[in-house]
Order: structure tokens, then sequence, then C-alpha cells
């Protein structure tokens, strides 16, 4: 019984090891698009906001607001608050489910009026070779309670 398990053990582990790896590099790949998501909203580049996010975005705001592809685009020329100085993520984790990256972590913003830190759960998906950020959800964190 001992030599049978051993078995099915040292066939399954290549295995493991192979998708372990495969989440590993597509780990990998899911931080470099979160750095370059969050560098898009410190310079407010419009064609990495375009490149980044999917065609049927969904994004709510720590308001509660509720804003699309082009809304979040077009909101950030007509958006009252102030532009951050600094964007920073903390505690971030990265889970995959298939083609489906679910990330969330703390992110930080300074600046005059905008200095404050939100949780966040970012949603990519792959799709035709691509990742896209398909859902972005903030809700603002209490400083500590």
């Amino acid at each position: 019984m001992k030599r049978t398990v051993l078995i099915l053990l040292l066939y399954c582990l290549p295995a493991a090891l192979v998708a372990q790896t495969k989440n590993h590099r597509h780990g990998e790949e899911i931080l470099r698009l979160e750095n370059q998501w969050r560098e898009a909203q410190q310079r407010n580049d419009k064609a990495a906001f375009d490149r980044l996010l999917s065609p049927d975005l969904t994004f709510v705001g720590t308001s509660g607001s509720f804003r699309n592809k082009s809304g979040f685009i077009a909101s950030r020329d007509t958006s009252w608050i102030p532009r951050a100085e600094t964007y920073t993520s903390t505690e971030v984790s990265v889970r995959f489910y298939g083609k489906t990256a679910i990330v969330t972590g703390l992110g930080a913003t300074t600046g005059a009026g905008v200095t404050a830190k939100a949780r966040f759960t970012h949603v990519w998906a792959k799709s035709k070779g691509k990742w896209l950020l398909v859902a972005i959800q903030r809700t603002e964190a209490s400083p500590n309670p």
C-alpha cells in the first residue's frame, strides 16, 4: 500500500510542479500589469488605461460611484478630486481561477487633499492571450481602529 501511494505521488508531482510554475509565471505577469496600472493612475496615462482596461470594465469607487471604461477614463479629466502625488500598493495577493486572476491589496495615495488608504480588489481576465482588468472595487480603509 505504501509503495502504491509513493508511486502515485511520484507520478503526480511533476504535474503539480508544472501547475505551480505556470501560476508563478502568471503571478509575475499580473504583478507587472498591476504596476503598470498603478503608474498609469499616477501619470493619468489614458493610452495605458485603454490598453489595460477591458471594454466591459466595471469600476466601483470608494464613494460607491459606478463607472464603465469610458466613464472611468472621462472622470480622470473632470474629477474635482486633486491628483495624487504617489500611488502605492502593499499587502498584494494574487489568486488564480482558470483564466481569471483576483488581486487584493491595500492602496495608498499621498498629496494635498488626497491622502487616503483603500482596500482594493482587481479582477483580471485572460482573453485571446491578453490579460485585461475587468473589474475594480475600492473600499476606504479606516485608520488604525
